[in-house]
């Protein structure tokens, strides 16, 4: 493999890498506006702690807010 290809593919995977990065905050900052948490902490935690941040979110995620207040689980 040529170096060309090698940059290529790199380019390649950095911009998917990249995608995925940028898709997981958005869902990420969409919950927790959802569950009624700071959207910057969410984003600083997904960013900084990628890919184990989004896993620790989803894990120990609050329950949703109601319109009344209440959680619905």
């Amino acid at each position: 493999m040529d170096s060309f290809s090698r940059a290529l593919l790199g380019v390649v995977f950095g911009l998917c890498l990249l995608v995925v990065l940028l898709v997981t905050i958005r869902a990420c900052v969409k919950d927790a506006r959802r569950r009624g948490k700071s959207p910057l902490t969410v984003t600083l935690a997904v960013l900084f702690f990628f890919p184990w941040g989004p896993i620790a979110w989803l894990l120990f995620r609050p329950d949703p807010h109601t319109r009344s207040g209440a959680s619905s689980r």
